[in-house]
């Protein structure tokens, strides 16, 4: 049996038991793909983050849930940047931020760590901007899976497609009520996002009636491995950058905006996720992507591998 240092966190919440779980498994540079996977489904959380390398500017994952892997993950990397955190990997500056570069298999991005007062800390990834595709399934059709009739899905804005690390739908809701009344078929989802070539079906709502005041937001992901997700990273960061495309986050300020996002009520984990759209010449140039995580395991992990 090989020893693999191992935690669990609880990302985007400041708690135990709120957000979304998040796997760490270090010392996995001789890991196959396959055998994380394996691994990863006997973990069984949403994600887990597999460190392959570490030098003192970067460190270089590969993220799986207990059905594939993924391109990106952010509340992994929240869990992640919280681990190494506490093994000491960070030095900061005297404003207490540190930077380091996060590598997957296909990108380095850049991810900054902010001191906390409390000893804690924020990490706040650096995402590109969101790209959008029309569409592909009707209200109706989204209704009879999501158990709510298509009238209380319509909105002023309209349902899209991102294509940015996952090809998830977005679906504005006008109220936060009628986001709660949802009540998912889930393999009626998973036939629906495979049929249509989606992952993920996303929905949002505005908080206190205004969409500057941030969003409520709900995500199926059965499709992907997790029915439904306590904490959606980059899909947050697709949401921001539609809203602001849609004229509906308007308060920038030096360059930037921000959006407040809740997630995860109704399955009984809460999390807050925090945006921030850096702005150039009025285009949205990166979105960063924050939150803080909370230890809930420390170990060994014992594998076979």
């Amino acid at each position: 049996m090989t020893e693999y240092p191992f935690g669990v966190y609880s990302a985007f919440s400041d708690s135990a038991f709120g957000g979304c779980a998040a796997g760490i498994l270090d010392q996995a540079s001789e890991l196959t793909g396959s055998e994380m996977l394996q691994i990863a489904r006997e973990i069984g959380v949403p994600a887990t983050c597999f460190i392959t390398g570490i030098s003192p500017t970067e460190v270089s994952v590969r993220f799986f849930s207990p059905l594939s892997e993924y391109p990106m993950c952010g509340h992994a990397t929240i869990g992640l940047m919280t681990w190494l955190k506490e093994r000491g990997f960070f030095i900061f500056d005297d404003n207490g931020v540190a930077h380091t570069g996060l590598s997957t298999p296909d990108t380095l991005t850049n991810v900054e760590v902010q001191q906390r007062k409390d000893g804690r800390i924020e990490v706040l990834l650096t995402l590109p901007p969101a790209e959008f595709v029309s569409a592909p399934v009707s209200s109706i059709e989204l209704s009879q899976v999501l158990g709510i009739d298509s009238e209380r899905l319509e909105s002023n804005l309209e349902m899209t497609m991102t294509t940015t690390d996952f090809r998830s739908l977005l679906v504005p809701i006008d109220k936060v009520s009628d986001l709660e009344a949802v009540r998912p078929d889930f393999q009626g989802i998973q036939d629906l996002c495979r049929r249509t070539v989606m992952d993920t079906i996303f929905l949002f709502a505005p908080k206190d009636d205004d969409l500057a005041n941030g969003v409520r937001c709900r995500e199926f992901c059965p499709a992907v491995g997790t029915p439904e997700s306590a904490a959606s990273g980059t899909t947050n960061r697709s949401v921001s950058c539609y809203l602001y495309e849609q004229n509906r986050i308007t308060k920038a300020r030096d360059g930037v905006a921000s959006l407040s996002i809740s997630q995860g009520k109704e399955i009984g984990r809460p999390s807050n996720i925090k945006s921030v759209i850096s702005l150039q010449d009025g285009q949205v140039n990166s979105v960063g992507i924050g939150g803080v995580a909370t230890r809930v395991v420390n170990g060994t992990f014992f594998s076979p591998f």
